[in-house]
């Protein structure tokens, strides 16, 4: 009877998974219109500047009794640089002039997700997605900025398996278009198991998206190389 409650001790103890993932970040494109339509379209992408800059993300996953999985995630991105208009721009209500002006872009990501093995090794299911965003512009006594705070239901996707004896890989997106807009965030990894309970990997990831609403119009690309570690307890 020993045997038995150790096993199910072990079982029990390692539903939970903490995953920290770091590395370099890099905006493809960035273009905002505030308000849309009577705004002026920036390029924050050649303001702020498309240098590698780096980032963090952390998430925290338990796997129930019936094989689902419940996932909190916060991933926050933030970027400021300082760069030229091209012309005068109207923006958030204020008026730029061509120039330098200082540029600030933040969309952090909170989410909830929950999903099921479906078919092989391929799970499905869903998640809420709170994002605080905001694009601030300041050209000397000039400010001007757009705050947004909202949820966003998207499709989830996972899946996983073996290259060989202790290398792996993990593929996962979150996504949904239609309607105003789109969100893409999509991961893949090669794995490398580094004991019991910790495995390390390093990856791509691809986030793009945005919305064409009346009060702004915002789409971007950024591309991360990744590394990090998940420890199960």
């Amino acid at each position: 009877m020993i045997l038995p409650s150790l096993g199910l001790a072990q079982e029990v103890s390692t539903r939970w998974t903490l995953d920290f993932e770091s590395g370099l970040s890099s905006t493809r494109y960035n273009s905002a219109r505030v308000p849309n339509p009577g705004g002026t379209d920036v390029n924050l992408a050649s303001v702020i500047g498309r240098n590698w800059r780096p980032f963090g993300r952390i998430s925290l996953a338990y796997t129930d009794a019936d094989q689902g999985t419940w996932k909190v995630l916060y991933a926050p991105f933030r970027q400021t640089g300082t760069g030229p208009l091209t012309g005068t721009t109207s923006f958030a209500g204020q008026n730029f002039a061509p120039g330098p002006v200082n540029a600030g872009y933040q969309f952090d990501s909170y989410r909830l997700t929950y999903r099921k093995p479906w078919r092989g090794n391929w799970s499905v299911g869903a998640n809420l997605k709170l994002r605080a965003a905001q694009i601030r512009l300041v050209q000397g006594g000039t400010v001007g900025a757009e705050r947004n705070v909202g949820l966003v239901p998207l499709l989830h996707v996972f899946g996983s398996g073996s290259l060989s004896n202790d290398i792996g890989y993990e593929i996962e997106m979150d996504g949904l278009a239609g309607g105003p807009g789109r969100a893409i965030d999509l991961s893949l990894r090669a794995t490398k198991s580094l004991g019991p309970k910790a495995t390390g990997f390093v990856g791509l990831r691809v986030l793009e998206g945005g919305a064409d609403v009346p009060k702004v119009k915002n789409f971007a690309w950024v591309s991360y190389l990744t590394a990090g570690v998940s420890i199960k307890f």
